[in-house]
């Protein structure tokens, strides 16, 4: 999410952008303008973005993490490497077999399953929850919760620590899932169609008869897809695919498949129910979480300086390309300023030994390391050079100005600029009213861009004023709710009441 975010649902101040781009946007309709990203594949060349220049844009990044798999299954707590993902979930659903016969299979299974039998749902299976990517372990993690609230006690699918805390039992863990772009995607495809032959194997010996996807389309409209072959399977789908920026067509397969669509955004709530598909717009989770992290991070004590925020993402592929301009351009800003600070939040652990090494070769900056607190980063800083994705709607809830990077391997890029059918890359343009987030993309992506466009915005109080206000725009667009809360309620009426049947 990804989006839940996003990535590419995430993430220019070239103020202004036109209207809604998602919500105006024709059925099956094609781009009139050249996007940015077929400008620079096509060119190969800069073309740097400014600020102060109109453009007739419509934003998002693609999802790149869409079609990504593998085949490590978790045993207990275990995660083995196996030839066949298949393998692991038959030995589960055994498992899951013969405890459900000794009354054992899960706490408090008997008072929830009695509860189900007495509405006449056919829930007593249990429900599947499928995602492969972190912030769709996040939000499938609140929605388990909810649902263990209405009674549901079996709960099994793929995530992460998030989702296993909250009592799910994981069949295959994100980490062995959360692959970036097309070519990596297609390296990985006989092992993502053996982990959804297995969950479609594991789903039906257990009796499992509804399913809860998050994000992830490249994956899970193809799950849905088997798991359809049993007419009467209740597919609930969690964060919409990005239809309004590319792969539109998908919207036939969501329509066959799909019995119930819980988009993030009002115009993709719009966008369905035009389609026919049941749709209902659950808010953003990021709101909430939001606050809920804040009470766990201390506060930055605050500078009299200007203090910029280094996010170079939290992939070993991003964090490599983007992390080395970062710093050059810090180093830029240091001799053009003097009274500055870095901050830069913690990295995932397998990429810290690398991102150390970058740091003590700009010791001159005194990096400050801030491991756990990227929000509070967001909220001291007065810019933010980072990376595409969900850190940039994170971004724009403190609005903090920022410039946006994103790189990939060229041929990942080429391949996206071909199908993308929006100008801009990043989700925080798709929902304002006018540009409010510098996108540099690909060779855009030096030292001498981000720091250019990163003093245009340090040096012009006026701009900044006018891209906070953007921001603010975007961020009362996330609604307030609990989107976990809303999602488990309209999934439990709808599958009980079958409303969104096909």
């Amino acid at each position: 999410m990804s989006k839940s975010g996003s990535t590419v649902a995430s993430d220019q101040p070239e103020l202004p952008l036109s209207q809604n781009p998602g919500a105006s946007k024709k059925k099956g309709s094609k781009s009139s303008t050249i996007s940015r990203a077929q400008s620079v594949a096509r060119k190969g060349s800069v073309r740097a973005n400014n600020p102060d220049s109109s453009t007739q844009a419509k934003a998002k990044k693609p999802h790149g993490t869409a079609d990504s798999t593998s085949i490590s299954q978790r045993k207990g707590k275990k995660s083995v490497r196996t030839d066949g993902a298949s393998s692991g979930l038959q030995e589960k659903a055994k498992k899951s077999t013969s405890s459900s016969k000794a009354g054992s299979s899960t706490p408090s299974s008997n008072s929830g399953k009695s509860n189900l039998k007495s509405t006449g749902s056919d829930l007593s299976g249990g429900v599947l929850i499928i995602t492969g990517e972190h912030s769709g372990d996040l939000l499938g993690a609140d929605v388990a919760r909810e649902l263990q609230k209405q009674g549901i006690r079996k709960l099994y699918g793929t995530g992460g620590k998030e989702m296993e805390a909250a009592g799910v039992e994981l069949l295959e863990n994100i980490e062995t899932m959360n692959v970036v772009g097309f070519v990596e995607a297609l390296k990985a495809y006989r092992r993502l169609k053996a982990l959804a032959r297995s969950i479609v194997a594991f789903a039906r010996k257990n009796g499992i008869r509804h399913a809860i996807l998050v994000d992830y389309p490249g994956f899970n409209l193809r799950l849905a897809e088997m798991l359809k072959q049993d007419p009467s399977f209740f597919i609930t789908y969690l964060v919409s695919p990005q239809l309004w920026a590319w792969h539109y067509s998908r919207i036939k397969v969501i329509k066959k498949y799909v019995n119930l669509m819980l988009p993030l955004f009002p115009f993709e709530e719009k966008m369905y129910q035009e389609e026919g598909v049941p749709a209902h717009c659950v808010g953003h989770p990021l709101v909430y979480r939001i606050g809920q992290q804040l009470k766990k991070q201390d506060p930055i004590p605050s500078f009299s300086g200007k203090t910029i925020g280094l996010l170079p993402g939290s992939r070993n592929s991003e964090i490599r390309r983007l992390l080395p301009p970062m710093l050059e351009a810090a180093r830029m800003l240091k001799e053009k300023y003097g009274k500055i600070r870095f901050l830069l939040p913690g990295v995932n652990e397998e990429a810290q030994g690398y991102v150390q090494e970058q740091i003590d070769a700009y010791s001159d900056l005194k990096i400050e390391s801030m491991p756990g607190r990227s929000l509070r980063v967001m909220e001291a800083s007065d810019l933010l050079i980072l990376s595409s994705g969900t850190a940039t709607m994170e971004g724009a809830f403190f609005g903090t100005p920022m410039v946006v990077l994103y790189k990939v391997g060229w041929i990942n890029f080429f391949i996206i600029s071909m199908v993308i059918r929006t100008r801009v890359i990043g989700m925080v343009n798709l929902l304002a009213r006018k540009q409010a987030a510098v996108e540099l993309l690909q060779t855009e992506v030096r030292p001498d861009t981000i720091f250019m466009h990163a003093t245009r915005i340090l040096d012009n109080p006026t701009l900044q004023n006018e891209i906070r206000k953007e921001l603010e725009f975007v961020k009362q667009s996330l609604g307030k709710g609990r989107p976990a809360t809303e999602a488990a309620r309209l999934f439990m009426d709808y599958a009980r009441g079958k409303k969104g049947t096909k």
